[in-house]
C-alpha cells in the first residue's frame, strides 16, 4: 500500500504525457481514417476504405465526430457498399447521413440510386424530388428523375426533366441522346432528329446517334437523308443490326424491296429474334411477289415475339 502511495506522485506527473501521447496516436489514426474513408481521390482499396469509414463509424458513436462530418462518414460508406451491389446496407448508411444532415442533397440523390437498383422506383422519385429542391442546379439529379418517369412511361414529366438538364449542361451527350429517345416515344420524330443532329455535332464518331437519325427521319418520309444517315452509321459500324434494322426499314419505305431483304437478313444474321427486322423483311417480301410464303412466315413469326408489330408499322405507314 505504502509503495503504490510512494509512487503517486510519479504517476500524477506521467500520466499527462501518456493521456497526451494517446490522444496524439489517435488524432493520427482518424486523420489518416478521414482521408482513407472520405476522399474519393485517395488510392486506398475498397476494404481499406471500408474499414475506416467503419472505424470512424464507431468515433461517430462514441462522440468523438460531429453530426456533418458523421453524414459524410455514412455517405461514403453508402457509396462502398453501392459499388459492392449490397444495397440494403447502402441504403442504411445513406439513411443514417439523412439523419445527421437532412439537408445533404448529395445523400439523397445516392440513396436515389439505390433504390433505383433495387427496384424502388417511388421512393427514389421521392429522393430525387428531395434532392432537386435542395439543390435546383443538379443536372444530375434532373436526368436520375428523368430516367425514373421514363420506365414509368411518364414521357411528358421525363422530357421536362430532360429539358431542364440540358439548360444547365447543354452539351451533355448522355442527355441528348436519352432525351432524343423520349421525343421518339412521344412520336416527336422531328425533334428527336434534331437531339440527335446535336449529338452528331459533337460527336460525328457516334454511330448510334447516325442511325437514330436515320430512323426518324425515315420515320417523317426524309428518305434520301435517312439513307444517308444509315449508311454513315453503317460505314462507322458495319455490322451493327440496329443500323442495318433501320437501312432496311428505309429501304422499304423507298420501295427497293431487294435492297430491304438484303439488309434485313443482314440484320436477322445478327439478331435472329428482332421484330421488327422480321416484321419489314416479311413486307418487303410480299411486296416484292416473289417470296410470298417466306413473307407470310416473316409477318407470323415477328407478331409472335410482338403481337403490337403489325399496328406499329401501320403507324408508319406500313400496313398489311
Amino acid at each position: 500500500m505504502n509503495a503504490l502511495r510512494c509512487c503517486a506522485a510519479a504517476l500524477l506527473v506521467a500520466a499527462p504525457l501518456v493521456a497526451a501521447l494517446s490522444h496524439i496516436a489517435a488524432a493520427q489514426v482518424s486523420t489518416v481514417d478521414r482521408d482513407t474513408c472520405i476522399n474519393s481521390d485517395n488510392t486506398a482499396t475498397a476494404d481499406a476504405a471500408m474499414a475506416a469509414c467503419t472505424r470512424l463509424v464507431e468515433a461517430l458513436a462514441r462522440g468523438d465526430l460531429a453530426a456533418p462530418e458523421g453524414a459524410a462518414v455514412h455517405m461514403a460508406r453508402g457509396n462502398l457498399y453501392a459499388v459492392q451491389r449490397d444495397l440494403d446496407r447502402a441504403i442504411a448508411d445513406y439513411d443514417r447521413a439523412i439523419a445527421l444532415d437532412a439537408n445533404r442533397s448529395l445523400a439523397f440523390f445516392n440513396r436515389a440510386g439505390a433504390f433505383v437498383a433495387s427496384g424502388q422506383n417511388d421512393r427514389a422519385l421521392a429522393d430525387y424530388n428531395r434532392a432537386i429542391e435542395l439543390d435546383p442546379t443538379d443536372a444530375d439529379a434532373f436526368v436520375g428523375r428523368a430516367r425514373v418517369l421514363y420506365q414509368k412511361k411518364d414521357f411528358v414529366a421525363a422530357l421536362a426533366d430532360y429539358n431542364a438538364a440540358l439548360r444547365l449542361t447543354p452539351d451533355d451527350l448522355e442527355s441528348l441522346a436519352e432525351r432524343g429517345d423520349v421525343h421518339e416515344r412521344a412520336g416527336m420524330y422531328d425533334r428527336a432528329a434534331d437531339d440527335y443532329s446535336r449529338l452528331i455535332e459533337i460527336e460525328p464518331g457516334n454511330a448510334k446517334a447516325w442511325n437514330n437519325r436515320c430512323w426518324d427521319h425515315a420515320v417523317l418520309g426524309r428518305l434520301d437523308e435517312a439513307l444517308a444517315d444509315c449508311n454513315e452509321s453503317l460505314r462507322l459500324a458495319p455490322s451493327d443490326p440496329g443500323a442495318l434494322d433501320s437501312r432496311g426499314f428505309t429501304n422499304l419505305k423507298l420501295g427497293r424491296f431487294a435492297e430491304a431483304i438484303a439488309d434485313y437478313d443482314a440484320a436477322l444474321t445478327r439478331s435472329p429474334r428482332q421484330p421488327s427486322s422480321l416484321y419489314g423483311r416479311g413486307q418487303a417480301r410480299l411486296r416484292s411477289s416473289k417470296e410470298l410464303e417466306g413473307g407470310r412466315a416473316d409477318l407470323a413469326a415477328a407478331k409472335a415475339l410482338d403481337p403490337d408489330i403489325a399496328a406499329e408499322f401501320a403507324r408508319y405507314g406500313l400496313g398489311e
